[in-house]
């Protein structure tokens, strides 16, 4: 279970709205037609692409739909054979460790697989369209910055709620008592989300002036490389990223204890669902 904002990752967003239209069986190559529609017109609408980069990109997109279920697939199965596992068993330490290691694998390889096929067409970007790409991936960050502008209490309350509903997305509704648990939790957690937004506006900026250089597809793969390697790291002044991923299991483990049996079963059930989902979307589903 995640409880962090997710808005901020710009990794294979397409496999999220795909996953909204597994809705009927036997139609998985309609699925990702309309998958891979969406996601060339997303990323054309960002950069502003022309004709040539969006047909490289239409490829690109199709390359990835065909490949996922073999890059992905059995990563995604092993995961959510783990998660359910710990769910049942408890989300001790060790089993959390494990579980962040699996995701850390997962993730990485499919933003390797994403990068190698972005990165020829980012260097054919002219410098007009950087410059749009920039703004409006700048504008995606506004939400933050109104977040933070926003009087104390106001702000942790967003935050509290925000929280709440992450957490009741897996568990179904909270009892009264787990939620003023949760709240009193999250009021005494530091918010460090000038920290995290100051970090994207920097990475967004050097990635902006560095693709603005044209050195060409290489180097356009590793700088966006070591902009995703470098994610967690928020620069001087602010805690590691060791010490936030230790933070995260101790929230982790803190509402897995509140939590009763039905509530831990519920965490199952949607897990499975949303694994169903996926598949059905990459085609491995069965039946």
């Amino acid at each position: 279970m995640r409880v962090d904002s997710p808005h901020r990752s710009r990794r294979a967003v397409w496999l999220l709205l795909i996953g909204t239209f597994a809705l009927a069986p036997g139609c998985t190559g309609v699925l990702q037609n309309l998958g891979a529609k969406w996601a060339t017109n997303k990323i054309a609408g960002v950069f502003e692409l022309d004709d040539k980069q969006r047909e490289a990109t239409r490829a690109a997109v199709d390359r990835a739909i065909a490949e996922a279920p073999e890059l992905l697939g059995p990563r995604l199965d092993m995961l959510v054979a783990t998660a359910d596992r710990s769910l049942h068993q408890g989300m001790n330490e060790e089993n959390m460790l494990i579980i962040e290691r699996q995701v850390d694998l997962l993730m990485d390889k499919a933003v390797a697989w994403i990068i190698d096929e972005a990165a020829p067409i980012l260097a054919t970007l002219r410098d007009e369209q950087i410059d749009h790409a920039a703004r409006e991936l700048d504008e995606r960050l506004q939400e933050t910055r109104d977040e933070l502008n926003a009087p104390p209490a106001e702000r942790l309350q967003t935050r509290q709620d925000k929280f709440v509903e992450a957490i009741e997305k897996w568990t179904g509704r909270l009892s009264d008592s787990q939620e003023r648990a949760i709240r009193a939790f999250v009021a005494a957690m530091p918010d460090e989300a000038p920290d995290r937004l100051r970090a994207d506006e920097q990475r967004l900026a050097h990635i902006a002036a560095e693709l603005r250089k044209h050195l060409g597809a290489t180097a356009v793969r590793d700088l966006l490389w070591q902009a995703w390697k470098q994610r967690e790291d928020w620069g001087p002044g602010t805690r590691s990223p060791e010490a936030r991923r230790a933070d995260g299991r101790k929230t982790l483990s803190f509402v897995y204890e509140l939590l009763d049996a039905d509530q831990i079963d519920h965490m199952s059930e949607r897990l499975h669902e949303m694994h169903a989902t996926v598949k059905k979307l990459l085609g491995t589903a069965e039946g």
